[in-house]
């Protein structure tokens, strides 16, 4: 006589790949959804790349923001900025169906098939969408409001928040909900959840605050249905009411954090409202005097105005000191020299700019061509 096998972390079903998504209707429409729009992402970005090829091998891990920004923006990404200034609150529920990458893709069209089909399979199909949504809604607040990026995506968030509560069912649910999950270890969903997080304070560019907010929100949403007690759903139930409404209030101006300053500032950039940004990264050197990315963003804003040049020199050098092969720092180094009138020098900080940079940027280029007349007009020209 053989010992039952234990209990696995997310144990897949014995049928098909297609009878799963059969029974799982919601969940193979997210997937769905989720493969359609990186399709469109990914053809798109092709389309106006001018080296596709370059594009598609590195699409892999990263479709680059540079060649995608507007491609995310008008599918749906939440793009910080646009909520604050543009009103585009509609973005935290969209951004939960884009990627960033095929890896980004995969990892996650795995792990929400493995996890939505035990959360429709437990609660049913309407409950299902209901979860994921609030989630990726709880996620995408808290990386409003803590200014991650200047864009996120993705439905790690999402994910995360049906592990959550599914977790919950699995240790407190009823003898029905117990049964139906019986072959899920909560111990081994607990550790994998864990280690999610745990990759998200390690690896860059994660939205960690995001998977935290995605999780928080599918705790207390699977709290409120695994209890017995309608008191006890009331208040996990106000719980997550107060968690979004508060991230959103965060979020909506979250001049707590200096990140807000500076994705704010080179929106400002974008939008050639030059005073306005250089306001607002002041206004962050202010709150954070030692942040080298402030330092950089004011002195190269006032190197393109002509004004107070030796200021600017001494934030680019603060800044260079920090990380003396950031080509973005040199770039700005050189283009005050050339400003201060001190061509020599400022050509060879815009030459070493663009030799250590991955990818060549149309602005050291500029900066090469005009470094010679560049000097600004109340600095006298001198020889280095």
């Amino acid at each position: 006589m053989h010992a039952d096998s234990p209990p696995s972390a997310l144990p897949l079903p014995p049928e098909t790949l297609r009878v799963r998504l059969r029974q799982a209707p919601v969940t193979a429409a997210l997937l769905g959804v989720c493969i359609v729009l990186y399709a469109i992402t990914f053809i798109a970005t092709l389309a106006q790349a001018p080296d596709p090829l370059d594009v598609a091998m590195r699409s892999v891990w990263s479709l680059s923001l540079t060649d995608s920004t507007d491609i995310f923006r008008q599918l749906g990404a939440l793009e910080l900025s646009r909520v604050w200034l543009d009103g585009e609150w509609w973005r935290v529920a969209t951004t939960g169906l884009l990627h960033g990458s095929l890896l980004h893709l995969v990892l996650n069209s795995i792990a929400l098939l493995s996890v939505g089909e035990w959360v429709e399979q437990a609660w049913g199909h309407f409950r299902t969408l209901a979860l994921f949504t609030l989630a990726s809604i709880g996620g995408a607040l808290a990386s409003l409001a803590w200014c991650e990026s200047p864009i996120v995506l993705g439905a790690s968030a999402g994910i995360l928040g049906q592990a959550g509560a599914i977790w919950l069912a699995r240790r407190w649910g009823s003898p029905i909900l117990q049964d139906k999950l019986a072959p899920i270890s909560a111990t081994s969903l607990a550790i994998l959840i864990v280690i999610c997080l745990g990759v998200g304070l390690l690896v860059p560019g994660i939205a960690q605050a995001g998977h935290l907010g995605g999780l928080a929100a599918g705790l207390l949403l699977g709290g409120a249905w695994v209890t017995g007690r309608r008191a006890g759903k009331f208040a996990l139930s106000l719980a997550l009411a107060l968690l979004l409404g508060g991230l959103a209030w965060l979020g909506a101006r979250p001049t707590h954090r200096t990140n807000y300053y500076a994705i704010l500032g080179f929106r400002q950039l974008a939008d050639d409202r030059p005073a306005d940004a250089l306001i607002l990264f002041n206004r962050g050197l202010e709150l954070d005097p030692d942040n080298a990315s402030f330092r950089n963003a004011v002195a190269y804003q006032l190197a393109v105005d002509g004004v107070e040049l030796d200021r600017a020199e001494s934030l680019s050098l603060a800044a260079l000191a920090t990380n003396h092969l950031n080509p973005s720092y040199l770039d700005t180094l050189g283009w005050i020299w050339c400003r201060q009138g001190h061509p020599a020098a400022g050509t060879h900080a815009l030459q070493a700019a663009a030799w250590l940079a991955s990818e060549r940027f149309p602005e050291v280029d500029e900066h090469l061509a005009g470094c010679a007349s560049a000097a600004a007009p109340s600095v006298p020209r001198e020889t280095l």
